[in-house]
């Protein structure tokens, strides 16, 4: 559902941003907060979607010993539209869960807005930390490593559970009185509080493609309920749905708008917990993939990174990540067995931990009631609502139904009542006409990409 044009443009943004940088300058910004220290580069180059790291290391050992290691991190300018207010979330997040928890985060070194930037740019210098992601530590492709046949975890994935659970123990023990972003102290107020708009990967995107998602998300919004809050992201499904080029209905017809407006009404009436809509409020990482965990060889872990998209949320957010069974997002929308199993097992080394660490158990107790139904396909779906579609159809429209499908009769009758379904809702005239332009918004898109990518005929 993404508009592949604007991910092309901006992959050639971020080309043209590592071309342009004078890695001379990092190293002299480097040096500049290390007492003019001489320092180079120790290993190439990284980016990833949104940022460029450059790792440094300086000529003099450290107090240990050892020479210090920085990162140099850089937002890509053309690819992030709200630098400032992303380094200020970060910054004030990082350093709140530093001195708030004993969740491994790299200590911050310095920081600064392009404005006020010695190099022109914005950027983040922070503590290297040596380790490796769960896939280069084989999760979960060295079967014998990772995976049981039994009811009980391996060695490994056990002791993986228990340093991931006490980082979501001790974030569900953040709680705060609204729904948004940290902010660092402005004026005469020298508290870390809740001043940003909960800004998602989703609103960048929407605002890369010319979506005007900052209609429903302006500066500094924040938000009182959870009603309200997640309102306003089923708005941004809407938004992506209406004003979005690639809605895909050349292939999925009318069930993408019977998708988006069941998924909501599901929302709304069936998830969305009442008994929750004035708090608990807690921290969420917002990008918590296996990419952005660091463990040493024992299975330490040693850093949580990319704090870029934490955002304070409604408890219900706080939820198992989706790779515990080693599968995408897309594979869980179509078989949830395995992952909920492992959302089991994690729920119960999350309780014995609380115990330990002495902790009541506020998230062991929110977890076991829900444990049974992959609540987390619906928190990707409302952050990601390019996911709407399958975790529907291939998902909650079974919960609606009553039955998920597995024999030939049972197909048949299932498309007999989804066949029903979809003609009853599209009785609707403005469903109709909806539905004729978003057909006629696709072909025309199509012909741009064939245009832009040079394809199948002469532009």
């Amino acid at each position: 559902m993404r508009d592949l044009i604007v991910e092309a443009k901006a992959q050639a943004a971020l080309q043209r941003f590592i071309t342009s940088i004078d890695e001379r300058e990092i190293l002299k910004l480097a040096s500049s907060y290390h007492n003019n220290e001489p320092c180079q580069m120790f290993q190439p180059m990284k980016h990833g979607s949104f940022n460029v790291c450059f790792f440094v290391q300086f000529s003099a050992p450290g107090s240990d010993g050892v020479p210090e290691r920085w990162v140099v991190r850089l937002p890509i300018p053309h690819l992030i539209p709200w630098i400032d207010e992303k380094i200020d979330v970060e910054v004030a997040t990082m350093k709140y869960v530093a001195a708030n928890t004993t969740i491994p985060v790299p200590m911050i070194r310095a920081y600064s807005s392009a404005k006020n930037s010695p190099i022109k740019m914005a950027f983040i210098i922070m503590d290297y930390i040596e380790g490796k992601n769960l896939k280069e530590l084989g999760f979960v492709k060295d079967f014998d490593v990772w995976c049981s046949v039994t009811p009980q975890p391996t060695t490994a994935r056990e002791r993986m559970y228990k340093q991931l659970a006490q980082v979501y123990i001790q974030l569900r023990q953040l709680e705060f009185p609204e729904i948004g972003a940290l902010g660092l102290p402005k004026g005469d107020d020298q508290s870390i509080r809740v001043c940003q708009r909960p800004l998602c990967i989703e609103i960048l995107l929407q605002e890369h493609e010319g979506l005007a998602p900052a209609l429903k998300f302006p500066e500094y919004r924040t938000f009182k309920t959870s009603k309200e809050y997640v309102d306003a992201l089923l708005w941004l499904g809407d938004n992506l749905l209406h004003k979005g080029k690639n809605s895909m209905v050349d292939t999925r017809g009318e069930r993408v708008l019977y998708a988006s407006h069941h998924f909501r009404r599901f929302v709304m009436e069936s998830w969305l917990d009442p008994a929750q809509d004035y708090g608990p409020f807690v921290l969420v990482h917002g990008d918590l993939g296996i990419q952005n965990l660091l463990w040493d060889d024992d299975l330490n872990l040693v850093a949580v990174l990319d704090w870029e998209w934490s955002s304070v949320m409604p408890l219900q957010f706080l939820v198992p990540p989706p790779w515990l069974d080693g599968q995408t997002i897309d594979v869980l929308c179509h078989g949830q067995i395995l992952y909920n199993n492992q959302v089991g097992i994690f729920c119960d080394i999350v309780r014995h931990q609380e115990k330990a660490l002495g902790c009541s158990p506020l998230l062991s107790d929110e977890w076991d009631r829900r444990k049974d139904w992959c609540h987390t396909l619906v928190v990707c779906a409302l952050l990601r609502p390019e996911y709407v579609f399958d975790v529907y159809w291939s998902f909650i429209n079974y919960a609606v139904v009553g039955f998920q499908p597995f024999t030939s009769d049972q197909m048949t009758k299932y498309k007999e009542i989804t066949s029903q379904q979809l003609a009853l809702f599209m009785e609707n005239d403005n469903r109709k006409v909806l539905l004729l332009r978003k057909e006629e918004e696709q072909r025309v898109y199509y012909k741009e990409e064939e245009c832009y990518f040079g394809a199948l005929v002469d532009c």
